[in-house]
C-alpha cells in the first residue's frame, strides 16, 4: 500500500498543482477546500470527504471514489476535457446535491450511491451503471441514458419522452417512477 502522500486541508484551503499517479489515499478530509489545476490518475479514494469542495481545472482520470462523502460538489467546472477523459468509479459513495449537467458520463459507475438531488440535466449517460443507487430527487431532463444499468435503483422519476432511454436495464420497481407522468398508478 501506498504511503499518504496528502493531508487533509482546512476550510478554505487550496491545494494547486499537484499530480499523483497510482496513488491510495484515506481518509482525507477536504470540505469545502479548493483542488486548483490538479491531476489524479489511476488513485483510489477510500472514506474521504469532499463535501463543497471546488475542483476548479482539476482532473481525475480512472480513479475510483470508495465510501467517500461528496455533497454538494459542482463536477462541471473541472476544465474541458478533464472528467472525460476516462470513465470513473463511485462505490457506496454520497454524491446528494452534487451537478454534473451537460457532462459526458458514458460508462461512469455509481454503484450502490446515493445520488438524491443530484442534476444529471443534458449529461451523457451512456452505459452508466447506477445499479443499486438512490435516485430521489435526482433531475433527468434531456439526459442520454442508452444502455444504461438501473436495475436496483430506488426513487427513480424521470419523462421517459424527455430521455433516451433505448437498452436501458431497469427492474419492475422501476416502472412507477417512468409511468408517473402518464397518470398511471400501480397497486
Amino acid at each position: 500500500m501506498a504511503e499518504q502522500v496528502l493531508e487533509s486541508l482546512a476550510v478554505g484551503e487550496t491545494l494547486r498543482g499537484r499530480e499523483l499517479m497510482g496513488e491510495e489515499l484515506n481518509r482525507l478530509n477536504w470540505e469545502s477546500a479548493t483542488l486548483l489545476d490538479c491531476v489524479f490518475e489511476e488513485c483510489t479514494f477510500t472514506s474521504c470527504n469532499f463535501s463543497m469542495t471546488a475542483l476548479t481545472d482539476t482532473r481525475f482520470v480512472e480513479c475510483t471514489f470508495v465510501g467517500c462523502k461528496m455533497l454538494a460538489v459542482n463536477w462541471t467546472v473541472t476544465g474541458a476535457g478533464s472528467l472525460l477523459a476516462q470513465p470513473l468509479r463511485f462505490e457506496r459513495c454520497r454524491l446528494d446535491g452534487t451537478t454534473f449537467a451537460g457532462l459526458d458520463l458514458t460508462a461512469f459507475v455509481f454503484r450502490d450511491c446515493v445520488l438524491t438531488d443530484v442534476d444529471f440535466t443534458d449529461a451523457d449517460l451512456r452505459r452508466v451503471d447506477l445499479g443499486g443507487s438512490e435516485l430521489s430527487g435526482a433531475r433527468f431532463a434531456n439526459t442520454d441514458l442508452r444502455d444504461a444499468d438501473l436495475r436496483g435503483t430506488r426513487g427513480l422519476a424521470l419523462d421517459p419522452r424527455d430521455n433516451r432511454l433505448k437498452g436501458a436495464r431497469l427492474d419492475l420497481d422501476a416502472a412507477p417512477g417512468l409511468l408517473d407522468v402518464f397518470g398511471v398508478t400501480f397497486l
